[in-house]
């Protein structure tokens, strides 16, 4: 009987702990674990290691709060705040002093699930416990995390392929892309904030893949418009990629797949304060990679990037990086007619050293070295039509320091300041010999003699000085800052430019946000970028555009985001560019008898983008773009469309995520690009067959379709785990027409193909990456 009763009161106790653990609250945890748990449902979370320490406790909280929930709370326990930065991105700062009421609660979180084995954090460690507000922008900046990056289609051997879903952003294949309608090299591309020229592979040939393994990037952000003073140098837009690092451990990898062998590691010493990341990669022996549809030949790449930060004190830090790339390719569909050799190296070098003296003050000096070099021969023959050779030889160099401070004296008012000096020097020499037919080359209005030697060896010295003011109140924030860009051209005398700007933001809600910027863009010449085939002689004066930018985001929840965004760019002084107007894939478009030369008296772009993004619990993703834009060109006293204007374009994404499985496909449409209309004449007896051009880009190719898909899967091993995976591009094998390709004469005598040419057919990557090590 006794033992009846102790049997009762054990299962009495047993039934009373089950009901008081529906209303107990948790155990205590670290805010890092709540920070990392919120990341793990795909919300972007920034923040500072300083400000935000590992063995930070967060204060119980009943079970059923919410994370996101139980993230403020617990911040708020330490006076700190997560503050929203754009869709689906928060950053935590500290609370103003004087702040007496309880933090804003944000929208709760609905729709996640987290995982057992989530991921770890996708965070930015900066220094000090207020430059998170540093970081952030006023405007709504795209961003692509690690997470995203993993799982966008085309991004497992390149990070940059990643941006196709953000608005704005046209391209096709391409890893380098045009922003807002802007030419390819108005948009700037920093690593780890130092300015890279031109940080891609198969340069002349479409730029197919970009110098960053993912494994070496933890973040990119892309600002198409109003972005703050301290990114100079170029007028239309950022890509900003941070290098990727954890937080303790380490993590190697090995893979290999049809386009490449890669090698990468990170980690964080224990015993010592350093940092390391390097990656390295080289181009399989049958590379299956068509720049161009119907070429072959040997195009081969590799690249290496390495950084190595040394941290002797919470107040400093010392950075090493290198970035090499080499490219050689062979390249001809036909030998008898058209080939290029093409050889390109690109090394980069820079010191980044960081001091954070007090809470409130930080600065960044970067020291950087570029040597670059282009070798490229090419030869076309097409009887009746051209016959000509190219030899081209480009070396450059810079030598760059920049300066960047930061001073913070209370959370809710910052300066921000810096200079930048820059020595440049290239060596470009270009020789084109050519002879073309009469008839041809009098429907172009060019010379049949087409003949050109050049050599220039242009010198320069830059200097640019910036600075801004940056106030926020409870719901309002504005910026205003102004950079002065002064050029010293050796024998052409010196030239400045001021670009004022202006960035604000209200937010008449937690869950809605409007801001607006207004600024002067300028972006002078590069000696590097002077047009070598046609003997420039002089630099050109520096571009110049003004920028409005208005736009609403709204975050129903954490899960569900949206913004719509307009936008307005005028251009009063835009510099002369070549451009072919039939056929945009040849392998020496400066042979080819379409080549033109424009000169725009100026240019606009404008439209409308509307995005949106929602979560599926933890394991479905769906974003959508929508934009509808217009860019032109002030050519021959009237509005003439660039050629790659798209009036409609779509872009929709679905990413899942089950355990070790995912699947990714992003579908993309765009109104076709603009062409030229030309007809051919036929030979008589008379007159040789010649073609009738029609006004520039005055008709459209058809609609620009395509579906890349990307499959995966990871085997955990008990050291270790295998990722499989697959990437295919335009998986519909759609026929999409670009360009009209000429031809050797037929006995019909005619220059032309009958029908035009497409962009890329379909590709398909796989591969496998064997990931080891520990990571936090």
């Amino acid at each position: 009987m006794a033992t009846e009763r102790r049997r009762t009161r054990w299962i009495r106790a047993g039934l009373l702990a089950i009901c008081a653990s529906k209303t107990a609250v948790a155990a205590p945890t670290s805010v890092t674990d709540l920070l990392r748990s919120l990341s793990a449902t795909g919300i972007e979370v920034l923040y500072s290691s300083d400000l935000v320490p590992p063995d930070l406790e967060a204060p119980a909280a009943p079970r059923e709060s919410d994370l996101m929930s139980r993230a403020v709370a617990a911040l708020a326990a330490h006076h700190l705040l997560l503050r929203s930065e754009g869709q689906r991105r928060y950053i935590v700062t500290r609370a103003p002093p004087s702040h007496t009421e309880p933090p804003r609660r944000l929208p709760p979180l609905q729709g996640t699930a987290l995982a057992p084995n989530a991921p770890r954090l996708d965070e930015v460690s900066v220094f000090a416990s207020r430059y998170a507000f540093v970081d952030s922008t006023i405007g709504e900046s795209t961003s692509f995390a690690r997470r995203g990056l993993e799982q966008a289609p085309g991004a497992q051997e390149d990070a940059l392929r990643a941006m196709r879903s953000a608005p704005g952003v046209t391209t096709n294949l391409s890893s380098r892309p045009y922003v807002r309608g802007a030419l390819l090299d108005d948009v700037l591309v920093r690593f780890d904030g130092i300015p890279l020229t031109d940080p891609f592979h198969f340069k002349n040939f479409q730029n197919l893949i970009s110098a960053f393994d993912p494994a070496a990037v933890e973040r990119i952000d892309v600002y198409t418009g109003g972005f703050p003073v301290r990114y100079g140098t170029r007028s239309a837009g950022v890509i900003d990629v941070a290098p990727r690092s954890v937080e303790s451990g380490y993590e190697h990898r090995v893979g290999a797949s049809l386009l490449s062998y890669d090698l990468s590691t990170v980690g964080r010493g224990e015993d010592w304060p350093v940092e390391w990341l390097a990656t390295a990669r080289h181009s399989t022996h049958n590379l299956a990679l068509k720049p161009v549809n119907g070429d072959f030949g040997e195009p081969a790449y590799a690249d290496a990037l390495g950084r190595v930060r040394w941290r002797p004190s919470p107040t400093s830090a010392w950075t090493l990086g290198w970035l090499m790339l080499d490219d050689r390719v062979q390249l001809s569909p036909d030998s008898n007619t058209e080939q290029a050799n093409v050889h390109d190296r690109d090394l980069y070098a820079w010191a980044a050293a960081d001091w954070t003296p007090t809470g409130a003050l930080h600065s960044r000096t970067t020291v950087s070295m570029t040597s670059i070099e282009r070798i490229r021969f090419g030869s076309l023959a097409l009887a009746g039509v051209a016959n000509g050779s190219l030899d081209e030889r480009r070396d450059f160099s810079t030598v760059d320091l920049r300066t960047d401070w930061a001073y913070m004296p209370s959370a809710t008012l910052l300066w921000d300041f810096g200079a930048a000096a820059t020595v440049e020097s290239a060596d470009l020499m270009f020789a084109r010999s050519e002879h073309l037919n009469a008839a041809i080359a009098a429907s172009f209005g060019i010379p049949i003699d087409n003949s050109l030697t050049s050599h220039q060896t242009p010198r320069s010295s830059t200097l640019a000085l910036f600075g801004s003011g940056r106030r926020r109140w409870q719901d309002f924030e504005l910026e205003i800052g102004a950079r002065l860009d002064r050029q010293d051209y050796q024998h052409f005398g010196a030239r400045a430019q001021v670009s004022p700007r202006v960035n604000l933001r209200f937010d008449p809600a937690p869950v809605w946000h409007l801001y607006g910027s207004w600024g002067y863009f300028t972006q002078a010449q590069r000696v590097g970028e002077w047009r070598s085939e046609e003997n420039q002689s002089s630099p050109d004066p520096a571009t110049r555009a003004v920028d409005l930018i208005a736009g609403v985001a709204h975050e129903s929840s954490p899960a569900t985001q949206w913004r719509l965004e307009a936008y307005r760019k005028r251009w009063s002084r835009v510099n002369a560019y070549f451009d072919n107007l039939l056929d945009k894939l040849s392998l020496v478009p400066e042979l080819s008898p379409d080549r033109v030369r424009l000169a725009p008296s100026g240019a606009e772009t404008a439209g409308v983008e509307l995005s949106a993004h929602r979560s599926f619990g933890n394991d479905i993703q769906l974003s959508g773009a929508y934009a509808l834009s217009h860019t032109t060109d002030d050519l021959y006293g009237r509005d003439v469309l660039r050629s790659w204007d798209q009036t409609h374009a779509i872009n929709m994404s679905l990413a899942w995520r089950h355990g070790v499985t995912s699947a990714s496909l992003l579908l993309g449409w765009h109104t076709g690009w603009p062409r030229t209309p030309v007809s051919v004449n036929s030979v008589t007896p008379t007159f040789p067959a010649d073609l009738t051009i029609g006004a520039r880009n005055s008709a459209r190719w058809g609609n620009y379709f395509t579906a890349d898909l990307r499959l995966a899967r990871t085997v955990p091993f008990s050291y270790g785990a295998l990722d499989l995976w697959m990437d295919a591009t335009n998986i519909t094998r759609r026929a999409n027409h670009c360009c009209i390709a000429f031809v050797p004469s037929d006995q019909t005598g005619s220059p032309l193909t009958p029908g035009p040419t497409n962009w890329f057919s379909r590709a398909v990557d796989v591969g496998f990456t064997w990931r080891f090590g520990a990571t936090r």
